[in-house]
């Protein structure tokens, strides 16, 4: 099982707006964070050896994560295991030069 949650830096329990797309800058709406982590089932031995399974679980993952959130599904991961590197900013782009699905 793996699990995750949103967190404050600044400790406060504002409303949070959440920014869908770097580029796009697509706002949904003022809300808590999420007090449930997210959880998702998968196969740690698959996640560790095959990127394409890493990338489905971390989707799966962000995805019940950001739902809550008004965001269903990742900007740059896909359920199918590729992450859409032409979204990156230039600066995260480099990262993963290469990135081989």
């Amino acid at each position: 099982m793996l699990s995750a949650s949103l967190h404050r830096w600044d400790g406060s329990d504002l409303l949070a707006r959440l920014i869908v797309t770097d580029d796009g800058f697509e706002r949904g709406p003022a809300l808590p964070f999420p007090a449930t982590p997210a959880q998702v089932t998968g196969d740690l031995a698959a996640i560790v050896t095959d990127k394409r399974e890493a990338v489905v679980a971390a989707c799966a993952l962000v995805s019940d994560l950001l739902a809550d959130m008004g965001a269903h599904q990742p900007h740059v991961l896909t359920s199918e295991g590729d992450i859409l590197v032409d979204r990156l900013n230039n600066g995260f782009r480099s990262w993963l030069t290469g990135w081989e699905v």
